[in-house]
């Protein structure tokens, strides 16, 4: 027995929550302790394993962001451990606050992060994001397997100090993938290079990583001197009673039409993919399938509303939430049974369901979802959950059981009214409706948490179907995949959420391997672009640097005009190629600028004798490092010529003169014309430079655009050829360019961010909603009036 109460329990009292509270805060400590006194020694054999990364056989792309990681590690350690250490304490609180609300103020009472990676509960969250969520769950996973037993024994210890009835690894706040969380957004907000932020932490191995076995030891022993032992707790589950087979769907119908993208904080005439909380009202001709049902809909929207309130479904905890409310026939005549979470399921409901989900005969109205007479498809197209709650087994049942099937009934025509989702797949994801609906009344937290494992494989599943398109065919990978892990809920699932955790982390590998080939695909163009990116910024740099030297000349000593091409184009490729080999050849940069100065003063007039012997001095010095820089940029043939034969009559000039010469007397002004164009064209290549990074010329469609990442779904749309969707799956570490392609790294093509901005101005360019849709569905259900609602849908 734990020397604790449950602190949920309502006969906890206020020492046995105290005592919870000094032992939370004494294990947060000593993590935060542990990771800072081996936090230095972890970072130097944490860069020697991202080295020895990179100097494998890697993709181009991955070797580059591991090399540059290990590189700032090794500059910059004291930059990231600081916002290292920092984000990890806040990644703990946080998550001691979320899984035992219970326990507040652990040091100062913490505002909500605007960015929490697993706090996804009723915001919005971009494609990018649920990206990160699905890294760290594939990272974190290693780190469950390498330390599973001991991660086990102190999750026991833990649910026995709360007073839970059973362990879990997700109500354990010292749980690898928080501790990686911390690391990851401590790279991120330290602002060292957040695009290499997907490599590093996909490289984070148990064994190139803080030693967490030592850790989890000490916290195991923390609690049990306390007096809190891990004790086993045994489950009865429902036997298998064999496979069945499931008959198809039918095809699904037009849901209405699609609505398009809009700028991040922009809003749109189209809702389904709107980034805001209140967008404008659409005309109506766009509205979707949601705002045209009758009065019959709104009640079942109001009752669904209604129960997800009840429980506790977008309040800050559940103690503010205070439990479901329960009528005396739900709690059994039971004093004090006041919270839902802890009721079982009816067995005789369950087993209605599970009947249910193995019906198939050609007659099954439940796996068709086929019309009858009674039932009006065009109010809820494809929705069994509809129907049954006019089943006699449900209208007998408790509220709990009703309420939730008429929440998930909400959440299923949601996903049915996506735009963004094929029509094909919502027929073939709306067959999980039963085993999801007995996935939710087995564990009572799928309203409430975004963690439920039925939950998560309906988001992953939904997110990843907008990657397909019909002319893929029913044979494509992808779908096949969708399908297959469908059947396997359907054939194997049996009260045990485990399998969707299995289904889930299958289908994310797959969706790794997918795209790791893609990469494989992509990363030629990639490095393409990402060289032509770095000549352009070193062009760019060696524009300035012409035009700060040209500009600082005295007016009596003016530059001579055969030089100014010269060093606006041809000592210009020089300066970039300089600027680009800077890490490899450190010094390059400078000497190149130091020649150009030397240039520019050997062809002004030497008056003093001094003068006139330097320049012989330095002359063959001079002539050498010329010829070697022009030859590394090929330039040759009858220019090189002229412009040599040029350079070495004034210098011969310049040693022989006693005085400046008179004006034009080296006719000049037969030069005058290219120097001025010279000149034109390089104020020209500043000026638009200036004018892309102006703040005052960009608008929503220009943010929008500078805030998009790697990984983000657009349909691309134009009056001259069929709508196609892409993926943006390159970024270039200048956010110059971007690299759009198909999902299999194919039909490339290659935008600036302006460009981008633009085509999503015209709506050329339309951004698919991959977010969470079952926390969308619920985001949309629990607006508070009926306006915002259908506005929502």
């Amino acid at each position: 027995m734990s020397a604790f109460q449950s602190l949920t329990a309502g006969n906890s009292t206020p020492e046995s929550r105290a005592r919870a509270q000094r032992l939370v805060r004494a294990m947060v400590g000593r993590t935060l302790g542990f990771f800072e006194e081996r936090d230095t020694a972890n970072l130097k054999h944490l860069r020697g394993h991202l080295l020895d990364l990179a100097d494998g056989k890697l993709p181009v792309i991955q070797g580059q962001n591991l090399r540059a990681a290990s590189v700032l590690l090794d500059r910059q350690p004291e930059r990231f451990l600081k916002s290292y250490r920092h984000q990890l304490q806040l990644a703990l609180q946080e998550e001691v606050a979320a899984v035992w609300p219970a326990i507040t103020q652990l040091s100062a009472p913490l505002k909500p992060a605007a960015d929490t990676l697993e706090g996804m509960s009723f915001s919005l969250i971009d494609v990018d994001e649920v990206h990160r969520i699905l890294l760290l769950d594939r990272v974190a996973q290693r780190f469950n397997l390498h330390f599973e037993p001991l991660l086990t024994t102190l999750s026991t210890q833990l649910a026995a100090l709360m007073g839970e009835d059973s362990a879990s690894l997700s109500q354990n706040p010292f749980r690898p993938l928080v501790l990686l969380k911390g690391f990851m957004l401590g790279w991120e907000k330290g602002e060292l290079d957040p695009q290499v932020t997907e490599h590093l932490v996909d490289a984070l191995e148990p064994t190139h990583f803080v030693d967490l076995g030592p850790l989890y030891t000490e916290l195991i022993a923390t609690l049990s001197q306390a007096g809190v032992h891990a004790t086993t707790v045994h489950r009865i589950r429902k036997s298998p009673n064999g496979s069945s087979q499931f008959a198809p769907l039918t095809s699904a119908a037009d849901l209405g039409p699609r609505s398009a993208g809009a700028p991040l904080g922009a809003t749109t005439e189209s809702s389904s993919f709107t980034q805001r909380d209140t967008p404008p009202a659409a005309p109506e001709a766009d509205r979707s399938v949601w705002s045209q049902w009758g009065p019959a809909r709104q009640e079942w929207v109001q009752q669904a509303r209604h129960f997800l309130r009840r429980l506790g479904v977008g309040r800050p905890s559940v103690e503010q939430a205070g439990g479901f409310e329960l009528s005396d026939a739900d709690s059994g005549g039971t004093p004090g049974a006041h919270n839902s979470l802890s009721i079982p399921a009816d067995p005789a409901l369950l087993q209605y369901l599970s009947a249910m989900q193995a019906d198939t005969g050609r007659g099954s109205r439940y796996q068709f979802l086929e019309s009858d007479d009674t039932i009006d498809t065009a109010e809820s197209p494809h929705n069994v959950l509809r129907r049954l709650g006019d089943q006699p087994a449900f209208q007998q049942a408790q509220d709990l059981d009703r309420g939730t099937v008429n929440a998930l009934a909400e959440v299923f025509d949601y996903v049915f009214t996506d735009g963004a989702i094929p029509a094909e797949l919502k027929v073939v994801i709306g067959r999980l409706q039963i085993p999801v609906l007995r996935a939710a009344m087995v564990d009572r937290d799928f309203f409430l948490s975004a963690e439920h494992p039925a939950r998560k494989l309906v988001d992953t599943l939904a997110s990843a179907s907008v990657a397909w398109t019909p002319d893929k065919g029913e044979q494509d990978p992808l779908y096949q995949r969708i399908e297959s892990t469908v059947q396997r809920v359907l054939h194997e699932f049996n009260d045990d959420l485990t399998l969707f955790a299995a289904l889930l982390a299958n289908f994310t590998e797959f969706l790794f391997e997918s795209e790791q080939q893609a990469d494989q695909h992509i990363e030629p163009f990639a490095s393409r672009e990402n060289d032509e990116e770095q000549l352009a910024a070193g062009l760019a740099q060696a524009d300035e640097a012409v035009h700060a030297r040209i500009s600082a000349l005295p007016e009596h000593l003016p530059l001579a005009p055969f030089l100014k091409p010269f060093l606006t184009t041809q000592w210009r490729q020089v300066i970039a190629l300089a600027w680009m080999t800077e890490d490899t050849h450190p010094g390059h940069w400078s000497r190149t600028l130091a020649t150009m100065d030397q240039l520019i003063w050997s062809t002004q007039p030497k008056t003093r004798p001094e003068e006139r012997q330097e320049l012989v001095g330095v002359l063959p010095e001079l002539v050498r490092t010329l010829n070697a820089e022009l030859d590394c940029i090929g330039w040759d043939g009858e220019d090189r010529a002229n412009f040599t034969r040029r350079l070495i009559a004034t210098h011969m000039l310049a040693i022989r003169m006693k005085a400046a010469p008179p004006l034009d007397t080296q006719g000049a002004a037969l030069e005058a014309h290219a120097a001025d164009e010279a000149m034109q064209a390089l104020d020209e290549r500043r000026a638009g430079k200036l004018a892309e990074q102006d703040a005052e010329q960009m608008d929503d469609f220009d943010a929008s655009a500078q805030l998009l990442t790697r990984g983000v779904w657009f349909e691309k749309v134009s009056p001259e050829s069929p709508p196609f969707r892409c993926r943006l799956s390159w970024v270039s570490p200048m956010r110059t360019r971007f690299l759009f392609t198909n999902r299999e790294g194919f039909d490339a093509f290659v935008l600036s961010e302006r460009e981008v901005a633009a085509m999503l101005r015209r709506q050329e360019l339309q951004m698919l909603d991959q977010a969470p849709i079952v926390e969308r569905a619920l985001n949309r259900l629990m607006a508070d009036n009926e306006p915002e609602l259908r506005l929502q849908a």
